[in-house]
């Protein structure tokens, strides 16, 4: 199995070994790193199907670089590993509410302790992990926040052609306040559930694998207030989403392969009394995609197709168009990695008039090994959110600089800035502003 084609669960190992570059968290984000909502595909590898056929022998990129020296050693018990981790960041945001105008800066220190156990092994193997993320800031302790996320995964596999993984998650979070979907003037950030299950089979014979995938996600909003004290209604965004895929690849050469995959959906909202009704619907994802190896300097995956979402009620119009996702890997020395990324897909949205938006973004990324224990990472991204049902538009760019610093196996820094921007229009145009941000972290993993 290459890194490409790692399984949710394998990659869980491999940061419990300690293998890759520590991953500390861009800023103080209120939603832990394990929380993060993924895409079902995500599973394909980097963006393509299940199995990439790039040889092994094909350049690492300077992230998903192996440096023994620096890997975190976990507690071994028996055959369990046990890895503790603990992450304390510091970050300065000079616009915390994303506003345009009466910017209000702060400071803010977050504590993010983190516990795994795993059970690795050829055939049958598990993992959990538990992580708490408590965030303070110096003067505006409304936006305190407190989230968690609980995980767990299997896997299995039955000789050396049928592959069977799961994953669970529970977590608590906290919406950003730059977050397109975070009404203006609530007293504190959004908070919602989030519990989620995963599974796929996968299996392979001659040039050709099959892999079925099944998820099921669940998210609860909580209800905020204004400054009036009123309720500020978040329940509309309550929802239950099923979604199912089949993909199948076939292998050219050791450097090519191409592949289907289609998935549908059911996004199932709670019965609503109101003046937002539910935004139930159903839909598909069909595509036709490549994985592949330009010489020994590039590799990457690229996957068309079609997109439909159907609203079940009227008020909400349907989105449609074209699903585009593709990632581009330049290695132009061993000590640096270029990165582009693009993505075009339909979303759900807490904008009340909206059923929707389709969100296309396009990312260019930089990776840097100044030294064996010193890297360098510089990222330029934009997102279009293009609304279904409203005349809005929103564009929003990011760029970020960061540094980590390798200092031994326990302990490593990171620091860095970031500046983000929203331009809405449209008559139902949202908020236009720009924040930036500054960080310090520090990570303590392992024995």
């Amino acid at each position: 199995m290459n890194r490409t084609s790692m399984s949710a669960a394998y990659v869980i190992a491999r940061a419990i070994s300690g293998a890759c570059i520590p991953v500390v968290a861009f800023g103080a984000t209120t939603v832990p790193a394990m929380a993060q909502k993924y895409d079902p595909f995500s599973k394909l590898g980097t963006l393509g199907a299940s199995d990439n056929p790039l040889d092994e022998d094909q350049p690492e990129s300077v992230t998903g670089r192996s440096r023994p020296e620096y890997a975190s050693v976990p507690i071994q018990a028996g055959s369990l590993q046990i890895m503790p981790q603990v992450t304390v960041t510091s970050e300065f945001d000079d616009n915390v509410y994303a506003r345009e105008d009466d910017r209000t800066s702060d400071v803010n220190v977050t504590l993010r302790p983190r516990l795994s156990i795993s059970r690795p092994s050829d055939g049958f193997s598990w993992s959990v992990a538990g992580e708490y993320e408590a965030t303070r800031f110096f003067k505006l302790t409304s936006e305190n926040t407190d989230d968690y996320a609980l995980k767990g995964g299997v896997q299995y596999q039955v000789g050396s052609t049928t592959y069977f993984q799961a994953n669970v998650l529970h977590a608590r979070n906290s919406e950003q306040r730059s977050s397109p979907d975070s009404p203006t003037g609530i007293i504190r950030p959004n908070r919602y559930k989030l519990t989620e299950g995963y599974a796929d089979i996968r299996h392979s014979f001659n040039r050709v694998s099959l892999q079925a995938t099944v998820d099921y996600q669940r998210l609860n909003y909580r209800d905020n207030f204004n400054n009036l004290g009123e309720i500020v209604d978040q329940s509309f965004r309550n929802r239950s989403v099923y979604t199912g895929g089949l993909i199948a690849q076939y292998t050219m050469s050791p450097s090519f392969a191409i592949f289907a995959a289609g998935s549908a959906n059911k996004r199932d909202y709670r019965t609503r009394i109101g003046p937002v009704p539910a935004r139930d619907s159903t839909g598909y994802e069909l595509a036709l995609g490549a994985n592949f190896a330009v010489g020994n300097l590039m590799r990457g995956t690229l996957r068309a197709g079609y997109l439909r979402q159907n609203y079940k009620d009227p008020l909400f119009s349907d989105n449609k168009g074209l699903l585009l996702r593709g990632e581009l890997a330049y290695y132009v020395t061993p000590l640096v990695t270029l990165t582009a990324k693009i993505d075009r897909t339909a979303n759900e949205t807490g904008v009340r008039q909206a059923g929707g938006f389709v969100k296309t973004t396009a990312t260019l990324q930089a990776d840097y090994e100044l030294k064996r224990n010193l890297i360098f990472h510089l990222e330029a991204g934009n997102e279009n959110r293009n609304y279904n049902g409203v005349d809005r538009t929103d564009n929003r760019f990011t760029g970020q600089v960061k540094a980590t610093w390798l200092l031994s196996p326990r302990w490593s820094l990171q620091a860095g800035i970031s500046h983000r921007g929203q331009d809405s229009s449209g008559l139902a145009s949202g908020r236009d502003f720009s924040e930036n941000r500054a960080f310090v972290s520090i990570l303590f993993k392992g024995l």
